[in-house]
């Protein structure tokens, strides 16, 4: 089980993240000061840390930071008055911050992407990934906005921070933004900041993601999802390095290297007018293509061996490697790594045969019910599909189509892992 510290002082809060962390899977330690925080740091280990920026005792968030190892992943929760050290706590090394109020939905979505790269790794021997891997190391230094293509779960963050590491900004902030996951009408004021006043419920002034990132990274997951009138404002700022908060007049400068993502054919986008040519020529200055998992041959075992080890597995027999190398993988190095985890939780000895491995798309023998279901389950896929099919891979427009929110659209693509 993923363990989790706590670091919040107000007992209502301490009690609600306690219960939201623990029915998502975590063990939670929660503690109310600085000072219970960093004993706990030294007697344990975690998998990541959860903390206030204004909490009691002689040391406050940033020193709880500061003292919890480096590959464990921070994030921070801000309240009014205290975004400045938010942005002091990403430039230290925090993973994420998150401002109150928040929806749970979102912070539970910041740990477990944090989390996740924590225990990843860039492994691979193949030449198709060797050559990507060669390709974005050399640009990093140089300056380019770099695109990063790849179908989902190809480990496209991961090679975002390695260009981070090797931009020679390394000592400055990465700051992701999932630009499917942020509502539409929050992304202006996500990326660029907002005045105080600027709309309803903003009562500070609040720092961009491009405020944040100066001095650093900026990565631009999922860019084919953001809407085509912030695609303008997302341009001005690569042409000129200045933009605006919503609600300011103050022209402010970015010094932040750009790293975009897709999983999608931007240039079929671009002929579809559902993406703009000149932010496309502009993202794509020095672009990186990352190989699907059923095309790096025996990276595939050696990724499943990496994984094997981190969830305590003994050893695979040679059916179940058959099985691992004779599979599409279409959910890539993500579908892997949470097949080998399941595999783990079955094998009673440690040893991983083909029964421990549950391939998706395998039918079990079971009750009416059960194939019912199944059936119910592919259905709703296949609807997906073609509703992501019909609009070029708009997921707004396809929320709209199915008839469902865009928040549900967007969980189910991912428990089914739809490549979009």
């Amino acid at each position: 089980m993923k363990n989790i510290l706590l670091v919040e002082d107000k007992r209502g809060m301490r009690v609600m993240l306690s219960t939201a962390l623990t029915e998502d899977g975590w063990h939670v330690t929660a503690v109310p000061d600085g000072d219970s925080a960093l004993k706990q740091i030294e007697a344990n280990s975690f998998s990541a840390v959860l903390t206030d920026v204004c909490i009691p005792g002689r040391y406050n968030g940033i020193d709880v930071l500061e003292n919890t190892p480096s590959d464990t992943p921070v994030i921070v929760m801000t309240a009014f008055g205290t975004i400045d050290m938010a942005v002091d706590a990403m430039k230290k090394g925090a993973a994420d911050f998150i401002s109150k109020p928040f929806k749970l939905d979102e912070l539970l979505e910041k740990l477990s992407s944090a989390s996740s790269h924590s225990s990843d790794s860039m492994l691979g021997r193949s030449s198709a990934y060797l050559e990507s891997l060669g390709r974005a190391e050399r640009a990093a230094p140089s300056g380019m906005n770099i695109l990063i293509l790849g179908e989902s779960g190809t480990g496209k963050e991961l090679l975002a921070r390695r260009i981070h590491s090797c931009s020679g900004r390394e000592n400055g902030p990465f700051v992701p933004v999932n630009c499917a996951a942020i509502p539409e009408n929050l992304m202006e004021s996500e990326l660029f900041g907002a005045e105080k006043g600027a709309y309803t419920g903003s009562t500070e002034a609040r720092p961009g993601r491009f405020t944040i990132a100066n001095g650093g990274s900026i990565f631009l997951d999922e860019i084919a999802d953001l809407d085509l009138s912030l695609q303008g404002k997302l341009l001005r700022v690569l042409e000129s390095g200045t933009y605006h908060s919503v609600g300011g007049t103050n022209e402010l400068k970015s010094d932040a290297l750009v790293i975009a993502a897709s999983n999608r054919d931007l240039r079929q986008m671009v002929e579809r007018k559902l993406f703009r040519e000149d932010l496309f020529y502009r993202i794509s200055e020095y672009p990186v293509q990352l190989p699907p998992l059923r095309e790096r041959g025996d990276d595939i075992r050696l990724i499943a061996e990496h994984y094997l080890n981190l969830y305590a597995g003994e050893l695979f027999t040679q059916d179940a490697l058959h099985s691992i190398h004779t599979y599409s993988w279409p959910g890539n190095i993500r579908e892997l790594k949470n097949l080998i985890r399941r595999a783990c939780v079955n094998s009673v000895s440690g040893k991983i045969t083909s029964k421990c491995l549950e391939f998706p798309d395998s039918i079990q023998e079971g009750s009416l019910v059960e194939q019912a279901a199944h059936a119910a389950r592919s259905r709703e896929k296949a609807l997906i599909s073609s509703a992501l099919a019909e609009t070029g891979g708009n997921r707004k427009k396809a929320s709209e189509i199915l008839g469902v929110s865009y928040r549900t659209l967007l969980t189910k693509i991912k428990e089914m892992k739809i490549v979009v």
